[in-house]
Order: C-alpha cells, then sequence, then structure tokens
C-alpha cells in the first residue's frame, strides 16, 4: 500500500499480528515518519485490540524502543523508517522500511548535476534504506555517462547490497582499490559519515531537497575541529563516559575499557548512564569533557550545542596517547565504537 509517497507493508504487518498473536503494538517512527505512523494505525485498527504511538525520539534501527513498549505492556513494536540492526530483537518486531515508490526526484537530481560526477569513472555507490529500490536506475543513467558504479554485498548491521547507515560503511569502504570515489544516497549527513573513514572523493546526493554536492573541503573542515576538540579535552581532568541504554547502542565493556585507560593515564573518570543523550544534561553536569560510546554520530552533530569535547572512542584514544591522529583521519577506524 502506498502511503504518503512510502510503500507500507500494510498486509504485511497483519501477517505479523496473527502470526504472534500480537493484541497491543506500540508503533515507533522518526519525525518525518509521524503522520505515515498515524495512518498506519488507522489502517491496522481492526487486527489490534490497543494500538500506542511512540512519541520519543526514533534515530535508527538501534533505537529500539524497547523500554516505552514493555512499560505499556505491548505485545510487539512495529518500528518505521528503518532495516533491521539487532541480529535479535528484545521483543516481537516488525520493521517496515517505508521504501520510496517514485525514483523520481531522484533521477532528477541526478540528470540535473550529472557534470558533477563525469570523468569519475568508478565510484562505490551507497543508499539509504528509503532509495535502494532505485539503484540499479541509478547504475543505469550512470553507465550511460561513463561512470561504472560498485555496491558491496552487506556487512552486519548492514541487510541489503548497497545500503549505508550514519555508522556503517564497510562494504563500500572494502572497495576503496576499486574505485576513485562515492556517491552516496540519503542526506549529507550520510555522506559525511563516510568521508571521515576514507580520503576519496565524497559526493552526497539528496532526493527531497534535489541536491547533489562534493563533501571533502567540509570533511577538512570538521576534521580540524574534531582536532580542536582533542586538544581541548587533553586539559580535562573529570571526564563523563557516555553510555546509552538504547539496545543498539549499549556499550558498556567499551565504556569501562575506557575508564581504566583514562585513570591509567591520570584522568577522573565516571560512567554516566543515559537513554536520549541530551546536550543541555551534559552542559550542566560538572564535567569537563566526554567520551561517547552511544551513537557515533552524536559526537559529530552534537558537538556544537555541547560546547564541551563529545570525543569519540578513538579519539580519547589520541587524547591520551593510545593512538596517533595520523593512524584514524579519514580511516575505516574513525567511527569504531571500541577500544
Amino acid at each position: 500500500m502506498l502511503i504518503g509517497g512510502y510503500k507500507i507493508e500494510v498486509e504485511q504487518a497483519k501477517s505479523w499480528i496473527k502470526e504472534n498473536n500480537i493484541r497491543r503494538v506500540l508503533i515507533q517512527a522518526p519525525p518525518g515518519l509521524r503522520e505515515i505512523a498515524r495512518r498506519l494505525a488507522e489502517e491496522l485498527s481492526s487486527s489490534l485490540e490497543e494500538i500506542m504511538l511512540h512519541g520519543g525520539g526514533c534515530w535508527g534501527g538501534c533505537d529500539l524502543a524497547v523500554a516505552h513498549a514493555s512499560a505499556v505492556s505491548a505485545d510487539g513494536i512495529l518500528h518505521l523508517g528503518h532495516a533491521k540492526f539487532l541480529d535479535e530483537d528484545p521483543l516481537p518486531t516488525l520493521y517496515l522500511e517505508c521504501r520510496r515508490a517514485d525514483p523520481g526526484p531522484l533521477l532528477k537530481t541526478l540528470k540535473k548535476n550529472i557534470r558533477l560526477l563525469e570523468g569519475c569513472g568508478r565510484i562505490g555507490l551507497g543508499a539509504i534504506v528509503q532509495w535502494l529500490d532505485h539503484l540499479d536506475l541509478v547504475k543505469q543513467f550512470l553507465g550511460e555517462h561513463d561512470v561504472s558504479a560498485l555496491t558491496g554485498p552487506p556487512a552486519s548491521p548492514l541487510r541489503y547490497e548497497g545500503q549505508v547507515l550514519g555508522c556503517a560503511y564497510a562494504p563500500l569502504l572494502k572497495l576503496s582499490e576499486k574505485v576513485n570515489g562515492y556517491l552516496i544516497i540519503g542526506s549529507r549527513f550520510h555522506g559525511l559519515g563516510l568521508g571521515l573513514q576514507t580520503e576519496k572523493p565524497i559526493y552526497f546526493l539528496d532526493p527531497e531537497l534535489e541536491t547533489l554536492g562534493p563533501l571533502d573541503a567540509e570533511i577538512e573542515r570538521l576534521l580540524r575541529s574534531r582536532y580542536g576538540y582533542i586538544e581541548m579535552a587533553r586539559r580535562a581532568n573529570k571526564i563523563g563516559i557516555l553510555v546509552s541504554v538504547k539496545p543498539g547502542q549499549f556499550r558498556a565493556r567499551c565504556a569501562m575499557s575506557l575508564k581504566k585507560l583514562l585513570e591509567r593515564a591520570g584522568r577522573r573518570a565516571e560512567i554516566l548512564i543515559m537513554d536520549d543523550v541530551e546536550t543541555d544534561l551534559l552542559r550542566d553536569s560538572g564535567f569537563e569533557a566526554f567520551i561517547n560510546t552511544a551513537c557515533p554520530r552524536l559526537s559529530i552533530e552534537d558537538q556544537g550545542s555541547v560546547k564541551l569535547p563529545l570525543l569519540l572512542p578513538t579519539e580519547a584514544l589520541i587524547m591520551i596517547g593510545e593512538a596517533r591522529w595520523e593512524e584514524v583521519i579519514r580511516g575505516p577506524r574513525y567511527l569504531m565504537m571500541g577500544v
């Protein structure tokens, strides 16, 4: 069924409800799909005793509203807008990916800006799950302009050929020796994540904004800023290590390992347990710097609002001399969330 331009597997949802004996369900969706969630609830109302809409954040398949569903005695979760992330879901969960039905905005943007990609030769191609159905059309169009596009097979947590997340690009990075650059279909956000892990040129294509452009200058500015925050953190003695209880972001072992390393380096470190990492709470916590073991993109997108250093684990290792900037910068280790 088409709802708001998205393909929504309503019949699949009804079958899942019946097969799992679901009576009460929590529907979770990111902000841009909240209206789709409401309309889906209407479609499913005759199949369930009660439907509840989740009103909190929803930042990816890693951010499954298990605690909220359990609190209201829901039998399962309908999660919209993302592919399955966890190997095993704590509660029965159906992921409705909300793929885009119309490739028009994507192809229009590509045609309007193809001159930027001409001469690239061979590129690595990735897309967020909403646009995966149209990758063959993109490959065909690029081929007509002498650009060969390669995709890589999925590697956990990715589920599909050509798929990317804001924190996961391993299949594309494995193509590094075969391509001259990369094109990411999704948004600037998704392109930046890859740019932190490779020295190859990065282009992003945002079909919603009908924008295609290079990201290399922005990536260089971002990396200079990151280095500045590492230097600022070197002067900090009271450091908070953030741990999120979200099912796909819970990295307590990493946090405990970082705490030991920091204390060995003469720093005072405490572990902070959170759900959503709220920047106003960090500013009022009394710490002088933070290390983030939750979603790695918090350290990029939320850094400006925190003001204090919000380092990735790899950046923390650089801060205490356990790794060198040159070993991490624009390499596949950059967004690694372990030590």
